[in-house]
């Protein structure tokens, strides 16, 4: 359905972004919001940065000024999922429907937000990014009564570099700043739940992630034969989530390589979107089968 609407989605992506304060009631996944996530200019945003450019329309490079797409679902069960795609924090792919996911989210019931992040060059390091998908979830939780979600069940899935981008947001500070101006500020930044399919190390060991019990529950996927993401990062970091007693599911496949956890693909990775919903059945705040519709 959503490729039959491309040249909607096109149009959408060249308008002017909506205002964040909208109320989009009876929109559903066929019709994404695109929003900025400052209403202003991101915070260190670099000047006179080079313009954005697409490969193939799937693979965006140099973003500067980060957005996000909103899918919600035509009938909701609550819940939310922030993702972030990978590309070696580079660039940004699959924006527009989040490799296929947002179709399988809204036969889910589950509101999926696509979050543009900002990529090196123009930005340098990965700090700019870290800012973007700590608002992004904070945007979301700001918007969560308009949007039917439950702001306690808004969680965040990626892979690669966005599962590194998911860790740093999910083992760092959360709490929102109570007297800021701005009232998405406000908001906390933590996700309910994350889910890093390939996860991507960087230049990080599974030790540096400051992981306790406090952090979220995690779902975990890897393949053996994977060069890029190895198993041993996704295995530290269960590791040292059953340490200090949070919840978390690892699995690991043997062959499939690194774009093994993608809807559509051939082998056994295709099947993680079905045991990711299974295991999000199993949290205590999941009710996923229950519709949360509100007016």
């Amino acid at each position: 359905m959503l490729k039959s609407i491309s040249v909607l989605l096109t149009a959408l992506l060249l308008a002017p972004l909506a205002a964040p304060n909208a109320v989009w009631g009876g929109l559903h996944a066929a019709e994404p919001i695109s929003l900025p996530l400052w209403e202003t200019s991101p915070p260190g945003l670099v000047a006179n940065a080079a313009p954005e450019t697409t490969q193939n329309g799937i693979t965006t490079f140099n973003v500067s000024v980060p957005g996000m797409k909103v899918y919600l679902p035509k009938k909701s069960n609550g819940m939310a999922v922030v993702y972030c795609s990978g590309g070696s924090y580079r660039s940004v792919s699959h924006l527009s429907d989040a490799v296929g996911n947002a179709e399988f989210f809204d036969s889910q019931g589950i509101a999926l937000i696509v979050v543009k992040y900002r990529t090196q060059p123009p930005s340098r390091g990965y700090d700019a990014a870290l800012m973007d998908a700590r608002r992004a979830m904070r945007l979301t939780r700001h918007h969560a009564p308009e949007w039917g979600v439950d702001p306690a069940r808004i969680g965040m899935l990626g892979g690669s570099a966005g599962a590194h981008l998911i860790l740093r947001v999910a083992t760092g500070e959360h709490g929102g700043q109570p007297e800021a101006q701005d009232p998405v500020e406000r908001e906390s930044c933590r996700p309910a739940f994350a889910g890093l399919l390939c996860p991507w190390p960087g230049t990080n060991k599974a030790g540096d992630f400051s992981i306790t019990n406090e952090t979220p529950p995690m779902f975990l996927c890897s393949a053996r034969d994977d060069t890029v993401a190895p198993t041993a990062f996704a295995e530290g970091i269960a590791r040292a989530c059953e340490k200090v007693g949070t919840q978390s599911r690892l699995w690991i496949i043997e062959k499939g390589g690194h774009r093994s956890f993608r809807l559509g693909v051939q082998g056994e990775g295709a099947q993680w979107a079905g045991r990711f919903t299974e295991w999000l059945k199993s949290l205590p705040f999941s009710q996923l089968q229950t519709s949360a519709n509100k007016p």
